[in-house]
């Protein structure tokens, strides 16, 4: 017998032993022990045939009709492996309930054998129905039935991290995605099928965790990595992600030529295609990049453009962003009323959402409206809850920002006391900062 020719087999019986619900202490004897017939279905080389026939014999199975069993397990297989690809294709187009219905129908020997990927697509129902602690630990158990594996065939492992590391993220724990964006990336295999392009979504991932966490120069280095990918990368959900990226970024840097540039060439992809949200990202992106620039017109026809057609985007954060930015843009335009209503809507959006790091955005802009209004002890009341969301999370830049916009209210109306401790806190944060960059610089 050959290497895989044993491999094969011991897969065989190990599910006809399965199907039977035996034990291996129901199978062994005085001529083949529990050890060897777990090496068996591991498929262990150095097995004695004589062994594996034995085993065989025990469960009525005749060596010479095993081609023939072989290649009905195997159109078996191929039957399953269509319907778990069905099952995901389904839970993608959010028909996530019907896809688990389809999941719960599959027999215990089935979901045994293909452990992997039932658990893997319980993760990502859960993931769907907002059931994190659930979807986390069905995605850690098909990672460790992947270990488990005698060959690995595919990338699972590394997509599981992916959908780990975005758990985390819509979770607020953006130094914990981080992380999971980077074991993906350390078991991802060159060698093994990859038609989700898991590779590149992940490295796309890591560097909006990067950007996050407001490590602008690691987050454009990784950046530049994956650029180099961008002429084989087919998927047009990856592409505009990378384009919204390096605008974003060079916005950051005051790079606003080049920002624009690569902005507009993002519009022109996503015309072409249905991919909403991330269209919907870059346009916010442009708009803040004409913000900063004082071109409030063009800003203007960015955000309005979004809001008008709101109804297209699937990721309310898109909104929220918008939402805020075009509040900001209004409060720069002297438009109190309608700053007001828009934020509140930004607000409402990211407290439904969860979105921390938003909501933190919108308070804070908030805040500067109702001290643009005179209303200062109100600017105080969003500006503390900006300052409390952000040190709770870790935002230190954002927490810094807060604690700054209440310094100015405290300094408005003259509450000294007050003044002084949103001074400290603001050092407080910026040390935090300061402390962060340096590990940072270290690595």
């Amino acid at each position: 017998m050959s290497v895989f020719e044993i491999s094969e087999i011991g897969k065989f019986i190990r599910k006809v032993r399965k199907e039977r619900s035996l034990r291996l202490e129901d199978l062994s004897d005085e001529q083949i022990s529990t050890a060897t017939i777990s090496n068996i279905e591991r498929g262990v080389p150095h097995v004695n045939k004589e062994k594996v026939y034995y085993l065989m014999q025990k469960l009525g199975l005749n060596a010479n009709d095993l081609p023939s069993m072989l290649m009905r397990d195997t159109e078996n297989m191929e039957t399953m492996q269509l319907k778990l690809m069905a099952i995901e294709s389904m839970i993608r187009m959010d028909e996530h309930e019907k896809a688990y219905k389809k999941l719960c129908n599959i027999s215990d020997a089935t979901r045994e054998e293909y452990a992997s990927m039932f658990h893997s697509l319980r993760g990502r129902y859960f993931l769907k129905t907002n059931e994190w602690k659930k979807a986390e630990r069905e995605l850690i158990d098909s990672n460790r039935f992947i270990s488990q594996e005698n060959e690995v065939k595919n990338n699972l492992e590394a997509i599981n991290f992916n959908y780990l590391a975005y758990l985390q993220y819509i979770q607020n724990d953006l130094q914990q995605a981080l992380i999971y964006a980077e074991r993906g990336l350390d078991v991802y295999r060159e060698e093994l099928v990859d038609p989700e392009q898991i590779k590149y979504v992940l490295m796309t991932n890591r560097v909006i965790y990067l950007e996050k966490l407001g490590k602008t120069d690691e987050a454009l280095k990784r950046l530049d990595e994956l650029w180099v990918y961008l002429p084989i990368v087919r998927k047009t959900e990856i592409i505009l992600p990378m384009y919204a990226l390096r605008a974003d970024l060079y916005r950051r840097m005051k790079l606003y030529s080049d920002a624009i540039r690569y902005a507009r060439e993002g519009i022109q992809i996503a015309t072409t295609s249905s991919f909403y949200n991330e269209m919907f990202q870059i346009w916010t992106i442009l708009g803040t990049i004409y913000v900063e620039q004082n071109n409030l017109n063009d800003a203007e026809t960015c955000f309005s453009y979004i809001l008008d057609l709101e109804s297209r985007v699937a990721q309310k954060q898109e909104l929220v962003r918008a939402y805020c930015s075009l509040g900001n843009l209004y409060l720069l335009q002297g438009k109190s009323d309608e700053s007001k209503r828009i934020l509140q809507q930004a607000i409402s959006w990211a407290e439904k959402l969860n979105d921390a790091l938003k909501l933190s955005n919108a308070l804070i802009i908030m805040g500067r409206l109702m001290k643009t209004m005179g209303q200062q002890e109100e600017g105080v009341h969003y500006l503390i809850q900006a300052a409390q969301i952000a040190e709770q999370h870790d935002y230190s830049q954002k927490q810094f920002l807060a604690c700054y916009e209440l310094a100015s209210c405290y300094d408005s109306i003259g509450d000294k006391k007050r003044f002084q401790e949103a001074i400290d806190q603001m050092y407080q944060a910026q040390r935090k900062v300061d402390q962060k960059q340096a590990l940072f610089d270290v690595w």
